[in-house]
């Protein structure tokens, strides 16, 4: 990403908070790999030669998102 200096920058708010609060910054994989985003061991496993997300981000699936709402004490989506 790359947007104008006077925007907000997400992808850097997310890693902001990521380094502020230690929070991690789970990415569903079967909606990034709908859009076209790919970590690099998806990239190579799909035969694709880039790759576009890097940590703090981490591509993980449903069975995370399960052990991780059963550890919480609460639920909170961004749609």
């Amino acid at each position: 990403m790359a947007p104008p200096q006077d925007e907000l920058n997400l992808h850097d708010a997310w890693v902001e908070l990521h380094q502020q609060h230690g929070m991690q910054l789970d990415v569903c994989i079967a909606a990034a790999l709908r859009r076209g985003l790919m970590s690099e061991t998806e990239a190579q496993r799909h035969g694709k030669q880039a790759f576009n997300i890097t940590p703090p981000f981490e591509l993980t699936g449903l069975g995370q998102l399960l052990e991780l709402q059963q550890r919480s004490d609460r639920f909170i989506t961004f749609a």
